[in-house]
């Protein structure tokens, strides 16, 4: 009999621990549920989820990588994801890296994202999670809308979170963010977030908030986070922000543990 109850416990917890790796209680929102997620399973990138992209250097941002579907620019590891920088000579380019979407596959409006990740600290490398509107085939951008979950420079230990659109974006340097400090992002994991709905956007990492935008406070007309967004990851290497990196710089990688996407 104690066997018996001894395993009905264990059961219980074990749907307890279940049921709350499927929902969350967040900010905007108490009671979100998951609605999607990547844990990096297989041998390869899952191509059903993900869309690799093929970009030649100087294609945005005077950025100096070439975008590959190389293995070795994009593989995973130990159940991660690794997005890997290599200086090489590659058609044109002399470094290479990956960025990939989710662009006509999955795409959200409104929720809370969380993803686990290592950041690499070198000069000229840029990573970053984004999301970009559906809408940038047809309105362009930045007129489409974008919001950069996690922007990264160099060597320092400063994490960007930042909107872009018609009003506000950088090519005008008038791009609205916010940032925070953390320590061993290169060493050790961190959770970066997002929640969004229809009238705020709140950025956090491992749970902490460093940064709101309320559509009250900027925005009368022509608010474009309303629409479907993609899910873009890259590593670029060098462009107006960072700066070329280091002579001696030879490999870089930014590596993702999961992605969890809750409305």
């Amino acid at each position: 009999m104690k066997i018996l109850i001894l395993s009905i416990l264990l059961l219980l917890l074990s749907c307890m621990s279940y049921k709350s790796n499927l929902t969350h209680i967040g900010i905007l929102k108490s009671d979100y549920q998951l609605i999607w997620s990547e844990e990096f399973n297989e041998s390869r990138l899952d191509t059903n989820k993900w869309n690799i992209e093929i970009r030649d250097p100087g294609w945005v941002n005077n950025e100096l990588q070439a975008y590959t579907d190389k293995q070795d620019n994009i593989y995973i590891e130990k159940n991660n994801l690794v997005i890997q920088g290599i200086k090489e000579s590659y058609g044109t380019a002399n470094y290479t890296s990956g960025r990939i979407n989710t662009s006509g596959k999955s795409r959200w409006k409104y929720g809370r994202f969380e993803i686990r990740a290592k950041i690499p600290r070198q000069k000229g490398l840029w990573p970053a999670i984004w999301l970009l509107s559906e809408t940038i085939y047809t309105d362009g951008w930045p007129n489409c809308g974008e919001i950069d979950i996690m922007e990264h420079v160099n060597n320092e230990d400063i994490i960007y979170g930042t909107i872009h659109s018609e009003k506000y974006n950088h090519m005008n340097n008038t791009q609205i963010g916010g940032n925070m400090i953390i320590d061993n992002m290169d060493i050790e994991f961190h959770t970066f977030g997002l929640e969004w709905n229809s009238q705020s956007l709140v950025w956090f990492i491992d749970n902490n908030i460093y940064h709101r935008i309320d559509k009250k406070d900027y925005f009368d007309d022509k608010w474009p986070f309303d629409n479907n967004y993609f899910l873009i990851i890259n590593q670029a290497i060098g462009g107006f922000w960072p700066g070329d990196p280091e002579d001696d710089f030879r490999k870089s990688q930014f590596i993702i543990d999961w992605i969890k996407v809750y409305q």
